[in-house]
């Protein structure tokens, strides 16, 4: 992979992270503040806990996402960025424009998840 293309990929993956570290604070934020304050009491109640439930698994679906992207940030730093962690071939660039943060192949992403 070329120098500029790398480059490219780093800044996208730093903005990427920063709006999402943006994003996910504020959710936390109503998280806790849901936490704190919800009574839980009357017919509204599975609603409530729902939500918390959805906003939750969002909160959590965030923070993985952040620690992929900070693992492509590594992997950029150690000269590994663009080769499949898994057999080693490169990742086609289309792959990584559409999604920078991946580290396998389709080929090895979708053995990966036929495994569980």
């Amino acid at each position: 992979m070329k120098p500029e293309d790398i480059t490219s990929f780093r800044k996208a993956l730093e903005e990427q992270l920063a709006s999402l570290t943006k994003v996910s604070g504020d959710h936390q934020k109503l998280l806790d503040e849901a936490h704190e304050t919800q009574d839980f009491v009357g017919g509204d109640r599975a609603a409530e806990l729902e939500t918390m439930e959805v906003d939750a698994s969002v909160a959590e679906s965030e923070f993985l996402l952040q620690k992929k992207i900070q693992h492509a940030l590594e992997r950029i730093d150690s000269g590994t960025y663009g080769v499949c962690e898994a057999c080693g071939k490169e990742i086609p660039r289309a792959r990584l424009e559409a999604k920078p943060s991946v580290s396998l192949c389709l080929t090895c992403q979708e053995a990966h998840e036929a495994n569980g």
